[in-house]
């Protein structure tokens, strides 16, 4: 069936002519537009009103345009955020907060293509040639660099009629101007009974378990965790660091500290995300397996502590991640039912024990004593989507066939410019299979 799915290229630019100081005014410009429009948007005034009112001689009409639909999104994004906290029966954790309309840096600048700026292959250099229009009757011009994956991507969105190149918002960072240009296409997905294997996986707060099952077999081809343990460990530090600030009186810090927390957070879910994807393009006609995770917060009442832990974990987020990179692959994606899937044996079925990361099975007869908890969720998704698939409501499997857990977590050290490829795991022989 046909989906859509839109992806984000990050390349940097090379300006051949124009003024540097075009594109700070027109991101400093930005800002301010993004900061009016949330406060009209208080106000109760309409989008069309809202434009009128934040129109200006110096920028770009098609421009402004767009940055005002960013700005609405984002309050859009707030207001959906709010309703949910308002809608729990207990909140735990502060009220959001809405959009800050005080900041005084500069925002991306949010560009149509062919109106706010426009990209063209040159057929003599094969280079992506840009022209961005700042300010009106202002035009800046040179061409694009980047990861030489990334610019075959560009380049063939460039010359296909079935890829459509949308919006693109200009970055500044460490001396460098980025643009991250959108491009949606759509896919053949093929549907989740078509498949030959079924890739289970299980998401905590901890780690990533995945294991590839073969459908027709039953015996497992695969298997894989990701820990990404950081992620807990950088929110605790950060909801450390702003509760004293805020003790203290200093409540500016929660919004500095909450971007960062939100940048890192967002590179290790587009790291792991691709991990997970690559894990699962390895295996043929794969379909991959979520939790159904719907409903489950109001489930988790553990105390102000866990409930800030568990509810803060951006689950939904990380599906999300998952599901459209794996429709740019072309992989379908399911969902099962969540409840005991890291307590019910893969093996026998019974329900047994855990503790922490370790599960043990209760079936004196079953081959498995012991198993990695996590793993065993994973295995116990994909049989669950088996069942489901062929009509089978057995809740019991057939062999023991899952090899050795294998760990990966992720690391990092310095300064990153760019997020590190999860190629580098398949590199190392992690994501290959025997």
């Amino acid at each position: 069936m046909g989906e859509e799915a839109t992806k984000t290229i990050q390349t940097r630019l090379h300006i051949a002519s124009g003024e540097r100081s075009w594109l700070h005014d027109a991101r400093l410009a930005s800002r301010e537009i993004f900061n009016e429009t949330i406060c009209l948007t208080q106000q109760g005034y309409t989008r069309t009103e809202i434009q009128r009112e934040v129109d200006r001689d110096d920028f770009l009409r098609n421009n402004k345009c767009a940055v005002v639909g960013k700005a609405l999104q984002t309050w859009d994004s707030y207001q959906s955020l709010k309703d949910w906290w308002e809608n729990q029966d207990d909140p735990d954790g502060g009220k959001p907060t809405p959009p800050s309309t005080d900041k005084s840096g500069a925002y991306p600048l949010v560009m149509a293509h062919t109106e706010g700026y426009r990209l063209t292959v040159d057929d003599d250099t094969n280079r992506v040639r840009f022209r961005i229009s700042p300010k009106p009757y202002k035009k800046m011009k040179g061409h694009l660099r980047g990861d030489p994956d990334a610019m075959d991507e560009l380049r063939d969105a460039l010359t296909s009629d079935e890829v459509d190149v949308g919006q693109a918002e200009l970055l500044y960072r460490d001396g460098v101007y980025y643009l991250h240009v959108t491009v949606t296409r759509e896919f053949d997905v093929p549907e989740p009974d078509t498949s030959d294997t079924l890739v289970g996986v299980d998401i905590n707060e901890r780690n990533v378990a995945l294991t590839a099952l073969n459908r027709e077999t039953t015996r497992t081809k695969g298997t894989l965790v990701l820990d990404y343990g950081r992620v807990k460990q950088e929110r605790q530090c950060y909801h450390t660091i702003t509760t004293r600030c805020q003790e203290h009186g200093k409540t500016s810090i929660h919004r500095k500290l909450g971007d960062k927390e939100e940048r890192f957070t967002e590179w290790v879910l587009h790291r792991l995300s691709r991990a997970v994807v690559e894990f699962a393009e390895q295996f043929s006609n794969p379909v991959i397996v979520f939790e159904d995770m719907s409903g489950i917060r109001d489930q988790m009442q553990y105390g102000s502590y866990m409930n800030r832990r568990l509810h803060k974990l951006p689950f939904h987020k990380f599906e999300r991640l998952i599901s459209y990179k794996a429709t740019w692959k072309e992989i379908p994606t399911e969902t099962v039912d969540a409840y005991y899937n890291s307590k019910t044996c893969w093996c026998c079925g019974e329900r047994g024990y855990r503790q922490g990361r370790r599960f043990r099975c209760t079936n004196d007869e079953c081959d498995v004593v012991q198993d990695h908890a996590d793993g065993n969720a994973s295995v116990s998704i994909a049989w669950r989507e088996k069942a489901k698939l062929d009509g089978n409501d057995a809740d019991y499997r057939t062999h023991k066939s899952q090899p050795q857990v294998r760990l990966v977590r992720l690391s990092g050290s310095g300064r990153v410019s760019r997020p590190t490829s999860s190629r580098s795991l398949a590199e190392q022989g992690v994501l290959a299979h025997g």
